[in-house]
């Protein structure tokens, strides 16, 4: 089958690989569905990267699909159903899991950056990782289940109260998930800081109060937000310090985006003497079935941010859009 394979140093090829086939018991052989590109993925291609992964193995980690072999000590699943899958499967052995506290297990070997992934026409996942998904969702806003997800976890360490003011720094996918969240949850205003037009229509189309270039933020700070934000999330990886800056006394900052490369300025005095509290979170915990209902309810507004969706061909072109910010999300469609 044709896979979007990761050779290292910043390069993706699309080449023949074996197609995955049961070999545990418990494994589940999916035809993808659909396939988001992730930002996580645009920073295992930086050079330096931005996030660790294997060379050799197939990208993709945002997928929805239909089963089409199982294992056979993987009850509950049939050929031909619908499902989603977290790409982070936990072992709900060690330390963190046993603790309640899956979204830092210690022996995570995630789909599509250490394990094959869904940037190809199948892929094999371990049973206890694979959830049920109706028909009522199309698929390009199902491949959002996944990073929604992630979002709820995060969304669910912040608690957004109705009301509340909140600023969310990146009109990517990430940042329009929560920002989708916020609303939904009574937050407001929500002010979205992005610097790319395209963007920051997407942002608008999702239901952002107000869109506004970096620069704009710092220029007009004293009239939207003259208290600071109640809730400041970066959804980039490198807006910790320009975080701690906007919060208000007791504010609330989500950490999300990641980038191992960046190293921002931090005022820790500010954080103390405002009371800031700083909330690390990018993965699921226990997060799935909510996100899943998200979907399958249509309680969101997600349609806007599936900017483009193309076959696994053009995946070169997907990438680039992304760079460039003329994309918010693509969606690659393997089959």
């Amino acid at each position: 089958m044709r896979a979007a394979v990761f050779k290292g140093d910043g390069v993706v090829e699309l080449e023949d690989v074996p197609e995955p086939r049961v070999d545990a018991d418990d494994d589940v052989v999916i035809d993808v569905e659909a396939c988001g590109v992730c930002g996580t993925d645009l920073q295992i291609l930086n050079v330096p990267p931005g996030h660790p992964a294997d060379a050799g193995v197939v990208m993709g980690h945002e997928f929805i699909g239909r089963v089409s072999a199982v294992g056979s000590n993987a009850a509950g699943f049939t050929v031909g159903q619908r499902v989603t899958v977290d790409p982070d499967p936990k072992c709900g052995v060690c330390g963190p899991c046993r603790a309640g506290r899956p979204a830092s297990c210690e022996n995570v070997s995630a789909l599509g950056i250490f394990r094959d992934g869904a940037l190809a026409a199948k892929v094999k996942a371990p049973a206890h990782a694979v959830f049920p998904l109706s028909d009522v969702p199309s698929a390009r806003v199902a491949a959002l289940i996944e990073p929604l997800a992630c979002v709820v976890n995060g969304v669910n360490k912040a608690n957004p109260r109705p009301g509340e003011s909140a600023v969310i720094f990146g009109a990517g996918a990430i940042g329009c998930l929560f920002l989708a969240m916020f609303k939904a949850a009574g937050a407001g205003p929500v002010i979205v800081v992005e610097p790319q037009p395209d963007r920051g229509a997407v942002a608008t189309a999702v239901g952002a109060d107000l869109v506004v270039a970096p620069t704009d933020l710092d220029a007009r700070r004293r009239e939207l937000l003259p208290y600071g934000a109640d809730i400041v999330v970066d959804a980039v990886g490198s807006q910790f310090g320009t975080a701690v800056e906007h919060a208000a006394l007791g504010g609330r900052i989500v950490l999300f985006g990641q980038n191992q490369q960046a190293r921002p300025p931090i005022h820790q005095y500010t954080i103390t003497e405002r009371s800031l509290t700083v909330l690390g979170s990018y993965v699921t915990a226990f997060t799935f079935p909510t996100a899943i209902r998200l979907v399958e309810n249509e309680a969101l507004n997600l349609e806007p941010i599936i900017t483009h969706v193309m076959p696994l061909d053009r995946l070169p072109e997907g990438l680039d859009l992304l760079r460039s910010g003329a994309a918010t999300k693509v969606v690659v469609t393997p089959a």
